[in-house]
């Protein structure tokens, strides 16, 4: 049922054939070439291996050429080592590059012991709790090299950083000058191919389709990564997607890089190229030491470009380093030197001219930042116009790539130790409980959802954190040893000590306060980078407890996640009910569902093919089912057993049929998400975490709902997308006809069919706009037209008040925590339903009201927010509107408000669901 939107588009460029020798199924790619050869006699250049040199204005290559040089480059050199560290979401192999001297090759699971010794501090043979003494530290920074790393290619339309990184190798490899000789013999120079190789390949074709003609700079009407586009870079504590986990694997469990070096392309206008210093303000859970230490790398990377006479580097505005979810803001958490540049864009390989008069006389987040013509402090060289080719910025890359490396080479020795001096520091702050407890201690039995636990501590472990699950009960803190005090907790308990990743964790586990910053005093707020709170214990749903006293560590496994946090209670004769408190439910119906399948309707599992939901709480003597419970007539005992061994879910046994009063039955719905050519992000997150969590799902574009065929499905879902984007979609002459044009007055007709026929509409966050306007519904939408000023939340953790009664709530605990980013608020206008909805108006969640803040930022939120829906469903005729004024699956991250959407279209499937009305909301 999955339409690929890149089946539609077409690959228009032409693919290169792969040299014989390269497979990709090969782990490692080593050259050939003699002892300290590879000179530039001895390997092909970019041009000869991809057909022309990128950078040449009008062309781009996609990933077929790039992963070719490599594997080329490979081959005719042994100052490379290439490694295939995974595979991307559409099946193109991940290659990272490591380039050094032969010798430096030859030792370099060596150089990566000590590197991971240096970054955790310790001896990672002698166990949790021994510290390496700083001689010891220093002799091992003697003998080690520095590693650099350097990206290209995350943000695929930012073409120039990804069609330079063959020309980045070449000359990593073959340069003979005395910088790139020190560079070789003091540095690991770790070079990543591309890391978004599907967005490569979208946006190369896309264009290279299009050049020449009308639509040269149409942008592409698909996401340039198949699930989350942009927001690859929004991902890197989640780590959802195959790319992110594959490059956190090098980061935190192969090389420990001392310098991560993330390159993009959108200086602030008219700048050429931003790098550090950042702008404020800075988190205080980040060591000092990585925040002067980058300082320190803008400053030398910005004289190069002086040297060089290259104008328009600027610095400390917009960026800042407060966030933790970039692909370079979380390596600073693990010590690392984590910084970006961003380089002016030429639009793909178009170049652009730039009067004088367009040169502005101030730039930057706040007015008059920086001044455009005259040099100041942060911009020093000003750039006062002319034409901007992507040779151009890739020129600027690679001068900002020499100087990066080149810094990590001369202060290799000083970058390890500091390494290890931040991490010692940080098991010491630790150790005395300074900005955060001495440990975290989660049960995951404590939790609502137990799996979300479990989906932490694997994240945890990804990311590097250090922690053990005891094997048995034991006492945190208190020294008589008391297993029954607040303090006692139970085997399978996860312990997260002191260590020198400790900053990471602190950021994910405490409550922020972000700085109210201004343009000008009395004026409106400056936006921050991202979010200003984000924390994975609210947005996951977490019970942590925070334990301040030193206690010793129980015995368990280091670093083990266990999946087994399932229960079956009691017995089930007549079948069992299967718990909805967790968001793995739909995983493990999906689970029955194709194990009824696979055994036949005659078998244990086909009888428990019928499912009906729980419309309240049910008494039973093991204990209660509560309302929005999946009673499995007919599932077995073993069945129900390996659904909470495998699945990780809680099952109660019925020994008797449950009363047909108290359950409604339901199917697995059938679930259309609407797909705009505009190609928001939320849509791509819709899809992944549907894809995760077990649901069948359809795109619909704008000709197909236009088509008023829409009786095959139960629920069409509107991920986030302003109204007038819905509505009117791409302009028309802005691109091939095909993809121009919105739902229009043909489509607004076919949902309203839809839905007063008996179907199910979900609006999500700014899709409720054009949800209330088409069915007039009795809502308005109270942040409409309000300025900054007035109303401000970036990104902020918020909490929200749930009725589990209500079927849209079923599974909940009656307090939730939301990712509140730009996103609305409903307030009921008066009246009934729309469109002859008799009245049927339920809201069954509430911002909270007061104390809606959990972390993070917000400007007039008592007055705007506090109080009022969250959510609110609709009775249209025959059929439903849900409007849900956040998003309850916001990237993918919080995990405790997903049931809402799931509960939403799961409803479409059911019969019978009890009429609600929720929580009174303001």
């Amino acid at each position: 049922m999955r339409t690929v939107t890149s089946q539609r588009l077409g690959r228009v460029a032409s693919r290169s054939t792969l040299p014989a020798a390269a497979l990709l199924g090969v782990a490692l790619l080593v050259g050939c070439a003699t002892d300290g050869g590879g000179g530039a006699g001895d390997v092909p250049t970019p041009a000869e291996i991809i057909g022309f040199a990128p950078g040449e204005d009008y062309k781009l290559t996609n990933y077929d050429g790039i992963k070719a040089y490599f594997e080329a480059l490979a081959a005719s050199t042994d100052r490379l080592v290439l490694e295939q560290i995974g595979e991307s979401t559409r099946g193109e192999p991940l290659y990272l590059a490591a380039i050094s001297s032969p010798a430096n090759l030859r030792r370099m699971e060596r150089l990566k012991e000590i590197t991971r010794t240096l970054a955790y501090a310790r001896d990672p043979d002698s166990g949790y709790g021994s510290v390496l003494d700083e001689e010891e530290a220093r002799a091992l920074a003697r003998e080690g090299v520095a590693v650099v790393w350097i990206d290209g290619g995350l943000h695929a339309t930012e073409v120039a950083h990804g069609q330079v990184m063959p020309e980045m190798a070449h000359h990593f490899v073959t340069d003979e000058s005395p910088e790139t000789r020190r560079i070789r013999d003091n540095a690991v120079v770790l070079l990543m191919a591309n890391m978004n190789p599907d967005g490569l390949n979208i946006v190369a074709d896309w264009y290279m389709s299009n050049v020449g003609g009308e639509f040269e700079m149409a942008r592409v009407p698909e996401l340039y990564h198949h699930y989350i586009g942009h927001d690859n870079n929004r991902d890197w504590y989640m780590l959802t997607q195959v790319e992110t986990q594959a490059v956190t694997r090098q980061l935190y469990h192969n090389w420990f890089p001392q310098i991560v070096y993330n390159q993009h392309q959108s200086s602030p206008f008219p700048g050429r190229i931003w790098m550090p210093p950042f702008e404020n303000p800075v988190s205080p859970n980040l060591d000092p030491l990585v925040v002067s230490s980058i300082n320190q790398m803008g400053h030398s990377m910005r004289r190069r470009f002086d040297e060089e006479g290259k104008p328009g580097v600027n610095s400390d505005i917009v960026f800042d380093l407060w966030w933790n979810g970039s692909m370079r803001g979380g390596p600073d958490y693990h010590n690392m030197l984590g910084f970006l540049t961003e380089t002016a864009g030429a639009g793909y390989a178009t170049p652009r001219c730039y009067d004088e008069d367009e040169i502005p006389d101030t730039f930057g987040a706040r007015a008059g930042n920086l001044p455009a013509k005259t040099p100041s402090t942060n911009y020093n060289n000003p750039w006062l116009g002319g034409c901007w080719h992507i040779r151009d910025a890739m020129d600027y890359m690679m001068t900002a790539a020499k100087a990066v490396a080149d810094m990590g080479a001369k202060l290799r020795e000083e970058y390890l130790f500091n390494h290890y001096r931040m991490g010692r520091r940080q098991i010491e702050r630790g150790n005395a409980a300074e900005g955060g407890p001495f440990a975290y201690v989660l049960d995951p039995a404590a939790s609502h959802d137990p799996g979300t636990v479990v989906e932490f501590m694997g994240l945890m472990s990804q990311s590097g954190i250090e922690f053990v699950r005891a094997s048995e009960r034991f006492s945190a803190g208190d020294p008589a040893g008391d297993l029954a005090g607040d303090l006692a907790f139970p085997a399978g308990s996860y312990v997260i000590p002191p260590q020198a990743f400790r900053p990471y964790v602190v950021d994910l586990m405490e409550p922020k306060q972000y700085p109210d910053h201004r343009q000008f005093p009395g004026g409106p707020p400056e936006p921050p980078y991202d979010m200003t709170g984000y924390e994975l214990r609210f947005q996951m749903g977490l019970e942590v407890v925070n334990v301040d006293e030193p206690f010793e560590m129980p015995p368990g496994e280091w670093g083990e996640v266990s999946a087994e946090v399932g229960e079956v209670r009691g017995e089930g004769a007549a079948g069992f009910a299967l718990h909805g408190n967790s968001n793995w439910v739909y995983r493990g119906l999906a689970a029955v569902a194709g194990a009824g399948s696979e055994a036949g309707a005659g078998s244990d599992a086909g009888r428990a093919g019928d499912r009906f939901r729980t419309t309240r709480d049910l008494s039973t003597p093991t204990g209660v089912i509560p309302a929005g419970s999946y009673w499995l007539p007919g599932l077995s005992s073993d069945a129900a057993r390996a659904l909470a061994t495998e699945q990780g879910l809680t099952l109660t046994g019925v020994p008797d049929p449950l009363p047909s009063d108290a359950t409604a039955a339901a199917r697995a719905p059938r679930v259309a998400i609407y797909r705009s050519w505009q190609a928001p992000m939320p849509e791509g997150w819709t899809r992944w975490v549907l894809d995760r969590y077990g649901f069948e799902w359809e795109n619909v574009w704008d000709a197909d709902v236009r088509s008023g065929d829409l009786s095959r499905f139960d629920v069409i879902l509107l991920p986030s997308q302003g109204a007038g984007g819905i509505a009117s979609g791409n302009e028309p002459g802005s691109m091939p006809e095909q993809y121009t044009g919105g739902l229009g007055d043909e489509g607004a007709a076919a949902l309203r069919a839809f839905v007063e026929g008996g179907g199910w509409l979900v609006a999500v966050d700014q899709a409720v706009d054009y949800a209330i306007e088409t069915f007039g519904l009795p809502f308005r939408n109270r942040t409409w037209g309000l300025s900054s000023q007035d109303f401000f939340i970036p990104g902020s953790v918020i909490r929200l008040d749930v009725d589990p009664s209500h079927p849209l709530g079923y599974g909940m605990d009656e307090e939730a925590m939301a990712l509140f980013s730009r996103s609305q608020v409903l307030e009921r206008t008066g009246g009934g339903g729309g469109a002859g909805g008799g009245g049927r108006i339920s809201t069954p969640v509430c911002y909270a009201d007061p104390d809606f803040l959990v972390s993070g930022w917000t400007l007039g939120g008592d007055e705007v927010l506090a109080g009022y829906p969250a959510a609110a469903q609709v009775g249209v005729r025959q059929g439903q509107v849900v409007l849900f004024a956040f998003r309850p699956h916001f990237r993918g991250q919080p995990r405790n408000t997903f049931k809402l959407l799931f509960n939403a279209l799961a409803a479409s499937a059911t019969d019978g669901l009890p009429a609600s009305p929720g929580l009174r909301c303001r």
